[in-house]
């Protein structure tokens, strides 16, 4: 075979392609099942779980998978975990037993058991998923991507440890557990999976109508499916499914496409899925790593083309190029629609500083109004300035009131200056003047109305203004007081007065004993 370009070997950080390392095979491992060596072709693993309400960890520093064994809710799982590694030269290789792993293998054991489930193969996961979903009755499964690098010395195939077992030690299921872990290329994690080492987690409806058309049926309107599963190309409710019979029509369905098909299932298919997997965690890396994330979107892209058939993407050597490019195109993409929203968002970040700067401005100023502020002016003896404060939302105007001195002008009168005054003003007493004489006076009404008053006074009119307010007003301008009106029981009650006394005179005239009269009166 004639060695490939140079540039489909090379990422854009010097990594090598996939296409020339050995990538795994659809069914089992082959003839290398140690977690390290192959780790640096398939550095990603996948791990079916169902979230529990309330127990799922958020935080970074603490571990997102827990061993069931350390599982108490997630409530003591830091607390033990959070320091424990292997011993100095230890791995879990040699620090686990064959106990252990017959222990998690075992389904009535699997409570105490100190290992986490996990697998190299994409395809068991979203074939098991789906299982689960059809068959079972949970309906929120999610898979999860791992750094598989992050686990190294705490991780290991199923197959090493179930190997350590001699033949009287192995339990009556152990060809069941290897036949099992074969097919699925289990990967066993010690105590927990630290959170930093998770990539993403998505929801396995997210990832069906993401696959490649090898996967879905060919014959069928998406439209007119009652349920997304209906699309997929194998029978979902098979009671007792067979993976190698699943790779097995994968591939000859792959085969018999057209050759572009093939290509585009190959290329735009996988970086289609690659991102479906990896969305969370790509657009938050792609900004500030734009190479790790382009290199991990590549790879895992890449490990997707080759499964269906490996030895047609070694005689298609382009196909790295292409995805390459598809996966560059894309992070550029992303990147530059993430600094179009943070251009479009400091603008509204500093309207709203703006904002709460005028707030906080009218606040103060409101507060300075609440303890009756009076300042005077500093420029010269004879003059004096008054200012009232009062919070407005409203534009600013200005109305001019005349009125004559000495008067009082009353909160009214500014109310019905504008509409937007919503707080009772003081009443504003100018200075005395002579009273045939009128001043001006300017009330400015803004978001912060303050009006000023300010008149100059010499000491002559201060002390005509204080004789003519101790002078008594004269009688020709004085108003005579008019006397209030007799109501009805005033009235009613003279005349029935009235007219007792009359006839009581009327009886000691015309009444002969007028002397007994007068007297008993």
């Amino acid at each position: 075979m004639t060695a490939p370009p140079q540039d489909s070997v090379h990422s854009p950080q010097g990594l090598q392609s996939p296409i020339n390392g050995s990538p795994l095979s659809q069914y089992g491992f082959g003839s290398e099942y140690s977690f390290d060596s192959l780790i640096q072709d398939n550095p990603f693993l996948f791990r079916i779980y169902t979230p529990k309400i309330g127990s799922q960890i958020f935080n970074r520093t603490q571990p997102y998978f827990v061993g069931q064994k350390f599982n108490e809710h997630f409530t003591r799982a830091a607390e033990q975990l959070g320091d424990y590694s292997f011993a100095s030269g230890e791995s879990i290789t040699s620090a686990t037993t064959y106990q252990d792993v017959a222990q998690h293998m075992d389904w009535t054991q699997r409570h105490m058991s100190p290992f986490i489930s996990t697998t190299f193969s994409f395809a068991w996961a979203i074939w098991e998923a789906t299982r689960r979903y059809r068959v079972g009755l949970k309906h929120d499964i999610e898979v999860a991507i791992i750094d598989a690098r992050m686990l190294v010395g705490r991780a290991a195939t199923a197959l090493e440890l179930l190997r350590k077992g001699t033949p009287r030690e192995r339990h009556l299921d152990y060809w069941k557990w290897y036949r099992y872990a074969l097919e699925s290329q289990d990967v066993l994690v010690h105590g927990s999976i630290p959170a930093r080492a998770v990539l993403a987690s998505v929801p396995l409806l997210s990832l069906i109508d993401k696959l490649p058309s090898y996967f879905l049926r060919q014959d069928c309107d998406a439209k007119s499916l009652s349920s997304p599963f209906d699309a997929l190309s194998w029978d979902t409710m098979d009671r007792k499914p067979s993976f190698r019979q699943f790779c097995q029509d994968m591939s000859d369905q792959f085969l018999r496409l057209p050759a572009e098909h093939r290509l585009r299932d190959a290329t735009g298919g996988s970086v289609r899925l690659a991102m479906a997997f990896l969305r969370p965690w790509f657009h938050t890396v792609v900004e500030e790593d734009f190479f790790a994330a382009n290199r991990q979107a590549c790879a895992l892209a890449l490990l997707i083309a080759q499964w269906p058939a490996q030895w047609w993407s070694r005689d298609h050597l382009e196909m790295w190029t292409v995805i390459r490019s598809l996966v560059q195109a894309v992070a550029e993409e992303v990147r530059e629609k993430q600094k179009g929203e943070v251009h479009r968002e400091v603008p509204r970040l500093q309207g709203v500083v703006t904002n709460l700067e005028r707030v906080v401005q009218d606040y103060e100023e409101a507060a300075v109004t609440s303890h009756g502020v009076l300042t005077k002016d500093k420029d010269g003896d004879d003059s004096e300035e008054e200012t009232i404060v009062l919070p407005l939302s409203s534009p600013a105007s200005v109305v001019e009131y005349l009125y004559p001195v000495p008067v009082i002008v009353p909160a009214s009168a500014v109310s019905a200056a504008t509409a937007s005054v919503t707080q009772d003003v003081g009443p504003v007493v100018p200075p005395a003047e002579s009273s045939d004489s009128s001043r001006p006076t300017t009330i400015i009404l803004s978001p912060t109305v303050i009006i000023h008053q300010q008149q100059h006074q010499h000491k002559e009119q201060c002390s005509q203004a204080a004789a003519q307010q101790v002078k008594a007003p004269s009688p020709e301008i004085e108003k005579p007081q008019r006397r209030r009106p007799h109501s009805l029981v005033e009235t009613a009650s003279c005349i029935i007065t009235g007219v007792l006394v009359g006839a009581f005179i009327t009886l000691c005239i015309i009444n002969s004993q007028r002397r007994t009269l007068v007297y008993v009166t």
